[in-house]
């Protein structure tokens, strides 16, 4: 047996205090009455029942409280089998990743556009197989149809332009691969996403939109950029900008949104057109027409419990409780008396574990408007009104209202320290509260305290069906910021974004912290290149220095006149002889050896993109974007 709240066990140690005190009270009534009336007259002048009646009612008080205790800490023993069915729709993301989708005509890029919508968009298909298509000149599975969401997340992250080795544009084909990756054909519920600008340089789109159509599958269309457009960058396998795409004429490419074209292949399926912008990226309309579709068994399985038993412990305490009310009454009335029993029945019976009403204080803010510092929080919850004062129920249900209350005062004094105090007696109080841990987070965010608080605000931020969970991972992302830790706080905005989609400060955070991530390893890169560059100069140090240290050992090796022949000089430890034996059998020191590995291992990835811009361009014929 087990309990899910062990902790209403403590308060069984509250009952021999509470049976003492009983027997002491009773012990003081009876020596102020002997003080008044004469022990052998009691029978006869004062009206008393059985003292033995008062210790029965007594101990079933107590019993049943005890009970009721147990019945609040929920014990649980047996396993229940329950069958859980999960039910869902296919739905497959087809990503244009050709090199139009770098213009940025739209702030930051159109493929940055992209891939945030459809993070927001994985995030609202819960419950459904979801599966992943990078197309181009050529189209790519990157992830199969599945239920893990994270998976797909996890290559969305990591997908970017040219990602292909075939470049160009070809929706025809995207769709064609989107297609196959259906692997239950004769199902109707069926769905497909194409993001792309619209641009198809290959053709064949008419043809795939009739295979969809006669699959079943519904496809809807998403388009990014504006009507005016840009011209294409060119981009080196680093990322960098060189200069911009020309066509055969010599003319610059000027790449445009065609939305005319995503509206046919929409209209051709019986799916909708939608747009992203730099304002709106959470693609709502297209999550609820997807909810709005039929859904289908995905996948069936069975999940085990422990089944409660605080049933039968709740009969016992309210029977035990309800017989001591029935027993006879001492000496004050019984009117008196039911309403003394009804009102410590209501206490016992209103002590039950309730959600608090707390709400947290505003999230912690940032100056607005600087180019270094995180945007503030978007709107967090409005606060408790510090007017109302805890009740004696209040104190007695250790909900932290005074101490919350008390901590917002000095809150909005700028007293942090002293607010961070009295948030921390309020989670003392009641530790699982999710609300008063956010006070907690925020208190230490304020106090400097950037570790715990990002900490705390990684717990509240866990779970997206809270209601924290959104402003709880923003400021997770701010607080990552202040550390300097850019790589997590674009983690933490991207995870906020899920749970606000739309939310423009926490967009700008976004944008901020990827150019400061981008400075922090271009830094990381230069103090490379000159720690290789000294490392080098070191080493050629260390071996002149070597190479005449040999010279002068090779010199005081020759017999001096007043050296015996044949005498030897000092003996070489093992490291020596290790090192000497790998001179000799490479041709060079250990310590080069192993700098020319690490140089090895740091130019692999350079490498791995060289390669895939070699096949691009044996593969280009023409129209590369």
């Amino acid at each position: 047996m087990i309990f899910a709240n062990p902790a209403w066990l403590w308060a069984l140690l509250a009952l021999p205090l509470a049976g003492a005190l009983a027997a002491w009270l009773a012990r003081r009534d009876q020596a102020r009455l002997a003080t008044l009336v004469a022990r052998p007259l009691w029978g006869r002048v004062v009206r008393r029942e059985a003292a033995r009646w008062a210790l029965v009612r007594l101990a079933l008080l107590l019993l049943g409280s005890a009970f009721l205790i147990l019945a609040l800490a929920r014990p649980q023993w047996g396993i229940v089998r329950e069958k859980v069915e999960r039910e869902g729709k296919d739905v497959v993301l087809v990503l244009d990743t050709s090199g139009s989708m770098a213009t940025p005509d739209v702030t930051p890029s159109r493929f940055f556009l992209a891939r945030q919508a459809l993070l927001s968009l994985v995030a609202r298909l819960e419950g459904d197989r979801i599966a992943l298509v990078a197309f181009e000149g050529e189209a790519y599975p990157l992830v199969p149809l599945t239920l893990d969401a994270d998976a797909v997340g996890l290559f969305l992250e990591t997908v970017e332009p040219g990602i292909v080795p075939a470049p160009g544009t070809s929706l025809g084909t995207g769709l064609a691969k989107g297609l196959e990756a259906f692997v239950d054909k004769d199902r109707r519920n069926k769905a497909m996403v194409l993001v792309s600008d619209g641009e198809d340089l290959a053709g064949e789109v008419e043809e795939a939109v009739r295979r969809a159509k006669q699959a079943g599958v519904v496809v809807f269309t998403v388009g990014v950029g504006t009507e005016a457009g840009q011209p294409v960058p060119d981009l080196d396998p680093d990322g960098r900008l060189v200069g911009y795409k020309h066509d055969e004429a010599g003319n610059p490419v000027v790449s445009r949104l065609e939305m005319s074209t995503l509206e046919a292949i929409a209209r051709g399926t019986g799916g909708q057109a939608f747009r992203i912008t730099p304002a709106d990226t959470s693609l709502s309309g297209l999550a609820a027409a997807l909810e709005g579709m039929e859904q289908k068994a995905l996948a069936r399985e069975f999940s085990y419990r422990r089944k409660e038993r605080f049933q039968l412990p709740l009969a016992i305490g309210l029977g035990l409780v309800a017989l001591a009310l029935m027993l006879p009454l001492p000496r004050r009335s019984r009117a008196a008396s039911l309403a003394r029993a009804a009102a410590l029945a209501l206490l016992l019976f209103g002590a039950a574990p309730r959600a608090s009403a707390q709400v947290p204080v505003q999230p912690p803010r940032a100056p607005q408007a600087s180019p270094t510092s995180p945007a503030p929080s978007p709107g967090g919850p409005q606060a408790a009104d510090p007017g109302r004062r805890g009740t004696l129920a209040d104190e007695l249900l250790l909900r932290p209202r005074r101490a919350t209350e008390a901590g917002r005062a000095e809150y909005a004094r700028g007293s942090h320290p002293q607010a961070l105090s009295a948030f921390e007696r309020a989670a003392a109080a009641r530790p699982q509260d999710p609300a008063v841990r956010f006070n907690v987070a925020d208190g230490l965010y304020k106090n400097g305290r950037y570790d715990e608080a990002a900490t705390l605000f990684k717990a509240l931020g866990a779970d997206a069906a809270q209601p924290l969970a959104g402003a709880a991972r923003y400021n997770l992302g701010n607080s990552l910021f202040q550390k300097q830790d850019y790589k997590g706080a674009v983690e933490a905005y991207r995870d906020a974004l899920r749970a606000l989609p739309g939310d423009a400060d926490t967009r700008r955070n976004l944008e901020l912290s990827l150019r400061k991530l981008k400075e922090q390893q271009e830094q990381q890169k230069r103090r490379e290149q000159q720690q290789k560059s000294d490392q080098k100069q070191d080493q050629q140090k260390q071996d002149q220095k070597q190479q005449q240290g040999q010279d002068r050992k090779d010199q005081k090796s020759e017999p001096k006149p007043d050296q015996k022949p044949g005498e030897s000089k000092r003996p070489q430890t093992p490291e020596e002889k290790a090192d000497e034996r790998f001179r000799q059998e490479t041709g060079m020191p250990k310590e080069r050896a192993m700098q020319l590995l690490d140089a090895l291992q740091q130019n692999e990835k350079a490498e791995q993109k060289k390669a895939l811009a070699l096949k691009r361009a044996e593969k280009k014929k023409g129209k590369d974007w």
